[in-house]
């Protein structure tokens, strides 16, 4: 066969293969793109990134007014409003998710809040707690299950905690269903039940079978991720810290960076401190007892010495129980313990527990204003808060920038002022609020040596050393100044340990060597900083990828033709004309799905690129059915060509 193929390669007309390689070129426009997934993907989780500040600043507020002995009134309303998005995470992604990935179709939306409550509300039935202690809880053929592990209150009913894993089911199921059922019709007689109601009868039902399924699987899973969360606990102090922070750089051009940022900072896996309540409460006595009494040493070394984890089968009143102290000393003992249970159980008057707080952020952004369970408690006893978070602000306030300044210097001095603007906002944007994106998207794309090679490692040198050197800061939303600001200065000043001396010195010293190596880099390699941050090329790929959801797919397309600026579609399926308004001037429905658009000026280009792509497209698969050999050794050769011209640009970069 080998042998046919180089006889192939060698007779096939040089006509006839520079042709198909123009057809490969043009038709990688309309190819399915990994990039181009998980760009919208990141961009989804926007949505609910975009409400941390507001909520993450309301929580702040309850926070600080509790600390300063404010009225509880008061105190409470702020505490209530802000952990309304923490406590249920997962309906915020599970909305998100569906505006994403359906164009923020009404119905479908709609569609995911019915999934996700009665998802959540089914597994409650089959909750039953066990005896009067209410510590274990059987459920389908699992039993005794703890229930300070599992179970959580969404809106007053106790079920399943599946946080922004089930929030992630209930969204994705939710589009399945309604991309799949939004055009069914039904017989004559229940035509009202059509279409999209039909995917709102479907949704209870699927919802219904997806908790049955859940809860035989995730007890399993449940054990899991938090041993794992246990196990990243004890790697090296700055290890996990390090392929945190490097990987989460190199997710970023491909707007995928919350891939890795929602597992850790969301769920078990950034950590639990329900795995660690002996411990913490050991260091609550140790914080508050000035009187230092005889009993003391002695418990909190005995609480300290238990693995993380205990708590899960044991209760510490059933241990503190067990030591034998007199009744005097129990009494005192228990006394510490139920006020620590009464305000860490009903935090600052909300309704959040704190030990059922779950991820590197979601933990730091509570502890870091707590008296109860301090940033500084949950690092005594093993549990690195925030080192998944701290680090970024050297980052964002001081290294970012000075990469910034050395990209700016690259210009021309005659032509610095027409950019004055756009670099003044890119930098406010990550110094202040902690949004990197406008600066590293100066230079990932047309630099990517130096952001994969130098910048992301840099990154993730400064998270290991903020672990090494125990740098702890919350934040609600990203690690920008105002962040600092509430959840570090603030802190600092009502007394908690944060080391937050070390986010200047880490961005003085990171920022000047940065600065150095990019300057110079950007030097050597002649960098022109706006040759693009998104090519001409990759950016109407992106737009031809929205032009093909906002016609759900090209395997929807019956025709399509275009005249100058006017386009006429058919389709085999009806479209959304309401979500087109960015691309065309005017849209009209003539019927029977066929539509006529009038084409912005500033879309042409790309209109005219779909067409010729799908065009190409056509011809390459015709031209695959009646040549396949002839097919496979061009395919191969132009890949080989390909290959060839990646290396001869990075070896001219």
């Amino acid at each position: 066969m080998n042998n046919n193929l180089e006889k192939n390669e060698i007779t096939i007309d040089e006509k006839v293969k520079q042709n198909m390689f123009r057809s490969f070129d043009i038709s990688w426009y309309t190819k399915n793109s990994s990039k181009t997934f998980l760009r919208k993907l990141g961009s989804t989780f926007g949505f609910v990134i975009i409400l941390m500040p507001v909520f993450g600043v309301i929580l702040s507020i309850g926070n600080l007014l509790n600390t300063y002995n404010a009225p509880k009134v008061i105190s409470n309303l702020f505490t209530n409003v802000g952990t309304l998005l923490f406590t249920n995470i997962g309906l915020w992604f599970a909305i998100a998710l569906t505006i994403g990935f359906t164009n923020n179709k009404g119905v479908a939306v709609y569609s995911s809040i019915i999934f996700y409550f009665t998802f959540t509300l089914t597994m409650a039935a089959f909750i039953k707690i066990n005896g009067t202690d209410g510590k274990t809880f059987d459920l389908l053929f699992w039993k005794n299950l703890e229930q300070k592990i599992y179970l959580t209150s969404i809106f007053g009913f106790v079920t399943f905690n599946t946080g922004v894993i089930g929030g992630f089911l209930s969204g994705t199921i939710s589009i399945i269903i309604y991309k799949s059922f939004k055009e069914t019709k039904l017989v004559s007689g229940l035509e009202f039940f059509s279409k999209e109601k039909f995917v709102l009868i479907l949704i209870p039902f699927t919802a219904v079978i997806s908790a049955i399924l859940w809860l035989i699987f995730w007890p399993a899973m449940g054990y899991s991720l938090r041993f794992l969360g246990m196990g990243l606990a004890k790697t090296p102090t700055g290890l996990d810290s390090f392929v945190f922070a490097t990987v989460s750089r190199f997710l970023t051009p491909f707007g995928a960076g919350m891939l890795i940022h929602s597992p850790l900072w969301y769920t078990e896996l950034g950590g639990s401190l329900r795995n660690y309540e002996g411990q913490l409460f050991a260091q609550y006595l140790e914080r508050t007892h000035s009187d230092n009494p005889s009993w003391l040493p002695d418990l909190v070394e005995k609480l300290m010495n238990e693995k993380p984890g205990t708590w899960v089968d044991r209760s510490v009143t059933d241990f503190i129980n067990s030591l034998g102290y007199s009744q005097e000393e129990k009494t005192q003992i228990f006394n510490d313990l139920n006020y620590w249970y009464s305000n860490i159980g009903n935090f600052q008057g909300s309704t959040l527990n704190m030990l059922d707080l779950r991820g590197d952020q979601v933990i730091a952004a509570n502890v870091i204003n707590s008296n109860f369970i301090t940033i500084q408690d949950c690092w005594n006893v093993g549990l690195r808060v925030s080192r998944f978070i701290a680090p970024g602000f050297a980052n964002s306030i001081f290294a970012l920038p000075a990469i910034g300044l050395a990209i700016f210097l690259q210009i021309e001095k005659k032509d610095r002022s027409k950019y004055y603007a756009s670099f003044l906002i890119a930098f406010a944007s990550s110094a202040l609020l902690g949004i990197t994106e406008p600066l590293e998207y100066m230079f990932c794309y047309t630099c990517p040596i130096f952001y994969f090679a130098i910048y992301a490692p840099m990154l993730g040198l400064m998270g290991a050393i903020g672990s090494i050197t125990q740098l702890k800061l919350g934040t609600t939303f990203s690690t920008g100044l105002f962040d600092f600001i509430f959840n570090g200065v603030l802190p600092t000043v009502a007394g908690q340990n944060t080391r937050i001396w070390m986010v200047p010195v880490l961005g003085v010293v990171f920022g000047v060597i940065e600065f150095l190596l990019a300057y110079f880099y950007f030097k050597w390699t002649k960098f022109d900083p706006f040759e693009k941050y998104l090519s001409e090329k990759d950016q109407i790929k992106v737009n031809i990828s929205e032009i093909r959801s906002s016609f759900y797919g090209f395997k929807n397309i019956l025709t399509i033709n275009k005249s100058k600026n006017q386009v006429i579609l058919e389709t085999k399926k009806p479209i959304n004309k309401d979500s087109m308004d960015n691309w065309y001037e005017s849209v009209s429905f003539e019927g029977n799905n066929k539509y006529s658009f009038s084409i912005k000026n500033d879309y042409v280009k790309t209109y005219d690129t779909l067409l010729d792509s799908l065009k190409e497209r056509q011809n390459i698969k015709e031209y695959k059915k009646t040549n396949k050999n002839e097919y496979k050794a061009i395919k191969k050769e132009y890949k080989n060509l390909k290959k060839d011209e990646k290396k001869k640009k990075v070896k001219n970069k």
